[in-house]
């Protein structure tokens, strides 16, 4: 009888009950895997760990190439990459390869967008802003997509005799434009050029945020009070204090010291993000517009660049000459570079603007002072005539 009632009980519980209970899913946790996850996942990260567990060729001796495994003084392994180079006229191609994970056909597609290779470099000695070696992925058809370090993508923005972590965003192999099969990856060659000593270690596939993906302006009147002023409190890459162009400390100019026969003559560029390295809406302003300064010192044919984070061309280039400056006193110019003279300017991105760059080719010893994005309404062709008149 107890079971009784205690079943009916629960059958008038349950039907009490049933307005107010909710029908609950099994199938509501999102179970699609992060890009963090599908990177972390993935079989084949794992490019070059040491000698005792990955694959290289071309470490042979080599008249002009030195490979050795250094064990002292590694991230990660029982040892590290010790590569020295000097290219000469016997021997043009220097390499070495990694067909990683036993020649196995790796498919690095689907983490095109979102990951990276990784890896830890350091000089035997000395300091530069570049090194000329350049990173292929290359597929069983035979066909390679080359990229090479960016210097925006190396911890600390310098490379020295410091173990310093660099990436290199898949993407900017540029896959396709080149043909290579993404799908069924053979080996990763590193190709040396001119000459140089450098360690490698762990390199491997990473998660990466590729952030030319999500760049948006910030809006549509950020430029309308032009100058843009472009000083030391803005994120710049590329200065290494006094050796070859920094901002003096203390003073509001950009001291350039450039030989270029002299054992700092790889450092030659750098760069200042506009907005935070966040594209920036200049497509209402350009046409109006040029990079302005003083020189102080002895005169130098530079060269100027604009980035955009997106479209084709992704820079344009102009070179500064004499037609840009007047020299108002002794060793003191006035300089001014119409946007309009910039090569394929027409075709450029405004509208995701990034970055300007300086590349120092010439010697020179002297200040850039007041560089700024700054209004122009002249004639781009009679720069000299708007100095004159903007200076009265």
């Amino acid at each position: 009888m107890r079971r009784e009632i205690l079943i009916f009980g629960i059958c008038v519980f349950c039907y009490l009950g049933c307005d107010s209970m909710q029908e609950v899913s099994l199938y509501e946790v999102d179970l699609t895997p992060t890009p963090e996850q599908l990177v972390s996942s993935y079989p084949y990260r794992h490019v070059y760990l040491d000698s005792c567990n990955s694959n290289l060729f071309g470490h042979r001796s080599h008249p002009c190439k030195r490979v050795e495994f250094v064990k002292d003084n590694s991230v990660e392994g029982e040892d590290h990459l010790s590569i020295a180079w000097q290219q000469g006229d016997s021997c043009r191609y220097l390499g070495v390869g990694f067909p990683w994970a036993n020649y196995v056909g790796k498919n690095l597609k689907n983490l095109e967008q979102i990951a990276a290779l990784q890896f830890h470099v350091r000089l035997d000695s000395g300091s530069v802003s570049k090194i000329p070696m350049f990173f292929s992925l290359v597929d069983y058809g035979g066909r390679q997509a080359t990229s090479k370090i960016n210097l925006l993508n190396v911890e600390g923005q310098r490379l020295d005799e410091e173990w310093r972590t660099v990436r290199i965003p898949l993407a900017t192999f540029r896959a396709s434009e080149k043909g290579l099969n993404l799908e069924n990856v053979k080996e990763l060659r590193i190709e040396f050029q001119r000459e140089g000593h450098v360690h490698l270690d762990a390199i491997q596939i990473v998660p990466f945020h590729h952030e030319g993906k999500f760049l948006e302006p910030i809006g549509e009147d950020v430029c309308e009070n032009l100058p843009l002023v472009m000083n030391a409190r803005n994120l710049w890459w590329g200065l290494n204090g006094s050796e070859t162009m920094g901002w003096a400390e203390g003073e509001g100019f950009l001291a350039l010291h450039y030989d270029k026969t002299g054992p700092q003559r790889d450092w030659n560029s750098c760069g200042v993000a506009l907005n935070q390295w966040e594209a920036l809406d200049m497509s209402e302003v350009y046409s109006a517009s040029a990079l302005t300064f003083q020189l102080h010192g002895q005169f130098s044919p530079l060269n100027f660049s604009i980035l955009s984070s997106t479209g084709a061309p992704r820079q344009i280039r102009q070179r500064l000459s004499l037609d840009h400056c007047i020299q108002f006193e002794e060793g003191i110019w006035s300089c001014a570079i119409p946007i309009k003279q910039f090569d394929q300017h027409e075709q450029f991105n405004w509208s995701a603007t990034r970055e300007v760059r300086l590349t120092v080719t010439e010697d020179i010893d002297a200040a850039m002072h007041e560089l700024q994005w700054s209004e122009y309404r002249g004639n781009p062709n009679k720069v000299h005539r708007w100095l004159e008149h903007h200076k009265q």
